[in-house]
């Protein structure tokens, strides 16, 4: 039975779909085919249009979208988890790429592929070892600016596409945006009113009813104006015959230097896709109460990526949109994500001659609608009203991926968040802590304005102590002492929210413990948690506190009220008598 179980749970960790393709039955069979059908009229035409986007001819798109959404949506760990092609991934390849290669030219394609094994090598590596906490350290605030000025970047690489203007290859938007701004002038007319009408169709029909299949529709009736009013012949820009078949089998063309070139812009494509994976199944999640497991979904997007780079897709992730269709129109399991390939497939097999003149145009209205929606720059803003370094972040992002690589600047934007979470570290809150008589409780008193105990200083740190800000800490505790113009007997420290301790904090406090002696002063510690305790007694500092202030022998007390009662009784009771304006303290009733 035992070896039985055993096999079964390898079973379910090599193919983790089993564990839900149990009871699987024909009603969600329905559901889910009827999903994937809905989000198969969506794909195709997205699929084209960031394949062009990305550089690369429009049926690359289609590879990618009939090989890796069953992939992923098998091994990974959201159902509804619709992947394939997705703006900002295309944006990154094409910034990527573009320096070193001229998009929809063969050397461009295999370096798009090798992209994608290099993306799905990265994952599978982070999902393997369980190293899925990496995304903790993109932080939103970094995300929502690169998107915000990802969604203006891609709208400026299709306006030529959209206008029918020839433009030259640019690294950066902001030479683009001029060349386009000076060649205005020679707009191919009927380009510009296909693009526009095209952009119309897909906003207008969305804003009627987001289940429409706006962007198939514009692509249809483009698609039939062009070729029955003959205008891929006056200048009109067409996709052109599409090969038909499947993608064939193919090892990833792989050089040693240009594979070691590309694993940075890999690492940064794959934090930054899988961050936009993860949004979307953080928000799915919240909906089917499924729980997230982010390192088996690395697993399944890596598999994707990797699986898919065999057979010529270049680098995809979780889509929002499509996914919220998937969701949206029933599926159930990854199922739907299989219909919706097996139909890219039959488009593949006998629909590729229909997609001949489709125009360029309006697979640029197409993108330009899709990204539009990723540009929210009152959320940019609003993070500063909420967050000075979560605003500060964003707006550094933002601006900087629009006057550099955008790659660039999201790695720049998680190094600012990491430097503002290490200087607030570094600086930690210390606030000064008395029980309010009133209302029989204890207090910030800095933030109330309360008067303390004359005799006893009670601090509390809001931070671990570690080497960074050990020495910031203590001496903030000195300058707090020094502040104190009454006869003080006792420092009170409150570790409630320090939770980790090492060597050159606890050798700051034996510091502070040999100045407090100096002025007559004894340190006692309260709610100190195991960890810390135990660094303590390893170090050999729970020797050296005072220890005649305790009944037990031990300076550290768990809570605030056995703190102060136990430490009343070395206090001067008659400076409490006679000079101390205030009772606190139960204790005091029975000393005045």
């Amino acid at each position: 039975m035992t070896h039985l179980n055993q096999s079964h749970s390898l079973a379910t960790r090599l193919f983790p779909f089993l564990r839900w393709l149990k009871g699987y039955d024909t009603s969600t069979f329905r559901s889910d085919a009827a999903a994937g059908l809905t989000v198969a009229v969506v794909l195709i035409p997205q699929a084209m249009a960031y394949a062009m986007l990305a550089g690369l001819p429009p049926v690359y798109g289609l590879y990618a979208a009939s090989v890796t959404p069953w992939i992923a949506a098998l091994w990974g760990s959201l159902r509804q988890m619709g992947t394939g092609p997705i703006a900002i991934m295309s944006l990154l390849v094409l910034t990527t790429l573009t320096p070193v290669a001229e998009p929809g030219s063969r050397q461009y394609v295999e370096m798009a592929i090798l992209l994608a094994h290099l993306v799905g090598l990265i994952y599978l590596l982070v999902g393997i070892f369980k190293m899925g906490q990496v995304m903790a350290f993109i932080s939103h605030s970094a995300v929502k600016g690169f998107t915000a000025a990802a969604a203006l970047i891609i709208t400026a690489t299709q306006l030529p596409h959209l206008l029918g203007l020839h433009v030259g290859r640019h690294e950066y938007i902001f030479p683009m945006l001029l060349e386009i701004l000076r060649g205005l002038g020679s707009i191919q007319v009927q380009t510009a009113v296909i693009g526009v009408f095209s952009f119309i169709i897909i906003y207008g029909l969305k804003r009627m009813n987001p289940k429409i299949p706006a962007g198939l529709i514009a692509l249809a009736l483009t698609g039939s104006a062009v070729y029955f009013f003959n205008l891929h012949e006056t200048g009109v820009v067409v996709i052109g015959q599409i090969p038909s078949g499947l993608p064939r089998p193919k090892l990833p063309l792989f050089d040693m230097d240009i594979g070691f070139s590309l694993i940075g812009p890999a690492v940064v494509i794959a934090l930054v896709s899988f961050a936009e994976t993860y949004s979307v199944g953080k928000a799915i999640s919240s909906e089917t109460k499924q729980k997230v497991d982010v390192d088996q979904e690395f697993i399944g997007q890596g598999l994707a990526n990797l699986v898919g780079s065999f057979f010529q897709c270049y680098p995809v992730a979780g889509s929002f949109s499509r996914t919220a269709i998937n969701f949206s129109s029933g599926a159930r399991t990854g199922i739907s994500s299989v219909v919706a390939s097996i139909i890219v497939v039959v488009a593949l097999l006998f629909l590729t001659p229909l997609l001949t003149y489709i125009p360029r145009a309006a697979l640029a209205a197409l993108v330009i609608s899709a990204v539009l929606l990723l540009f929210h720059p009152k959320e940019v803003f609003a993070l500063w009203k909420m967050n000075r370094h979560d605003g500060t972040v964003a707006i550094t992002v933002f601006v900087l991926a629009l006057v550099s690589k955008p790659d660039y600047a999201l790695l720049i934007g998680v190094m600012i968040s990491l430097i503002f979470f290490l200087w607030k570290t570094m600086h930690p809150r210390i606030v000064r802590i008395t029980k309010d008589p009133v209302h029989n409780m204890f207090i910030n008193a800095d933030l109330a304005d309360k008067p303390s105990c004359p005799q006893i200083l009670h601090l509390r740190s809001d931070n671990a102590m570690y080497f960074a800000n050990a020495e910031y800490t203590v001496e903030h505790i000195l300058y707090r002492v020094e502040q104190v113009d009454t006869p003080l007997r006792f420092l009170l420290l409150d570790f409630q929210a320090v939770g980790f301790i090492d060597i050159t904090g606890i050798d700051e406090l034996r510091a502070l413990n040999e100045e407090l002696r100096t002025r007559k002063i004894r340190l006692a510690m309260m709610a100190v948690h195991r960890p810390v305790m135990e660094a303590f007694d390893r170090s050999g500092f729970i020797k050296e506190i005072d220890t005649e202030c305790l009944i037990d022998s031990s300076c550290l007390m768990e809570h605030k009220g056995e703190a102060i009662t136990r430490l009343f009784a070395g206090l001067d009771h008659e400076h409490c008598r006679n000079k101390c304006p205030y009772a606190l303290f139960y204790e005091c009733s029975q000393v005045k």
